[in-house]
């Protein structure tokens, strides 16, 4: 699904920027992606194969590992487009991580954004739905910076009541974490989040311009219309399912949410060579793959997470997704 995902050109400049600092060159930056400086200044985007290449490549010039989290440091949410503006200028907390929520596919489509309420934790939960490959951690540190900006700005105060949780080992370079982020930070946990107090979902934006938000939020809706006409069902489908993993939806569960018939969304899958256990059977192996590749997170706890009673079924399920045990799995592929 990756192939059909493309992103601005406005986030390559910003790596450029920033290493061009240091004496590396746009070329050195752009080196095996297919991309020239006449190519950012002619288009307005760039693949999702040709952007991990480049941020890959920014990782190797600057010998950071922490390069992720300095060019999080760098976006400003007006770097996000409309959907930063909008966010900036939403009318409280909550409602600028509903702008993520809603509008993530125009600017950040690998990347799903879901708000829960437990206690009295506001979470905020990220989710892959694209295989980014060794760009992964580069990605969400960034993605996070950029809600650590948009959640201070509207506080107007560092967050430090939060709570930032990754699920995924604890990297080399964690003490770089506490020089960008302002809360405490845990590592290997079960889901990619942030929670807050949730006396703080409703924290009206003292910056927030009506006038803006309404233009930001109009520009949102027209490029959101304009991708669903390009998006078809079973990527609705894989990113409805990857949203509710815990869930473990079924074909009739999903219908629902799509004011489709079991049998309409079947046949439609059918129409695009594909069908909903396929869809769930991917978005499944993937996620339960990069779990056990980056984090230490027990089988049964995984089993969990993914919405099965019993881990014995779990098992038997990623043994039919990738012919190995899941212990097998994390031997062979796990790298500290």
């Amino acid at each position: 699904m990756t192939q059909s995902i493309i992103l601005p050109i406005s986030y390559i400049q910003i790596a450029i920027r920033e290493l061009s600092n240091k004496g590396i060159t746009p070329e050195q930056i752009l080196d095996g992606t297919g991309l020239n400086t006449d190519s950012l200044q002619a288009d307005d985007y760039v693949s999702l194969e040709q952007f991990i290449n480049v941020i890959l490549n920014t990782r190797k010039l600057s010998y950071n590992p922490a390069i992720g989290l300095v060019l999080g440091s760098l976006l400003h949410p007006s770097t996000h487009g409309p959907v930063g503006w909008a966010a900036i200028n939403s009318p409280t907390l909550s409602d600028a991580i509903n702008i993520f929520q809603r509008y993530s596919q125009i600017r950040t489509p690998f990347i799903l954004y879901t708000t829960l309420t437990q206690g009295d934790e506001y979470i905020i939960r990220l989710t892959l739905t694209d295989n980014l490959k060794a760009a992964h951690t580069i990605f969400i540190e960034a993605m996070l910076m950029l809600l650590q900006h948009i959640i201070e700005f509207i506080l107007g105060r560092p967050m430090t009541e939060a709570c930032l949780y990754m699920n995924s080992f604890t990297p080399s370079y964690a003490d770089s974490y506490q020089q960008y982020f302002h809360c405490p930070i845990h590592f290997n946990s079960g889901h990619l989040e942030i929670r807050l107090p949730l006396s703080l979902k409703d924290t009206p934006n003292p910056n927030a311009d009506k006038h803006m938000y309404q233009i930001a939020l109009e520009q949102c809706q027209d490029a959101y219309h304009q991708l669903q006409r390009d998006i078809n069902i079973s990527t609705e489908v894989y990113d409805y399912i990857s949203a509710n993993l815990s869930c473990s939806p079924t074909l009739a569960h999903t219908a629902i949410q799509f004011r489709l018939t079991p049998r309409t969304l079947t046949r439609r899958l059918k129409d695009q060579q594909t069908s909903f256990q396929k869809i769930k059977d991917d978005v499944y192996a993937f996620q339960a793959s990069s779990y056990l590749r980056r984090s230490a997170i027990s089988i049964d706890t995984l089993s969990v997470i993914f919405g099965y009673s019993d881990p014995a079924n779990f098992r038997r399920s990623f043994k039919r997704w990738f012919g190995q045990t899941p212990q097998q799995y994390r031997q062979q592929h796990q790298k500290h």
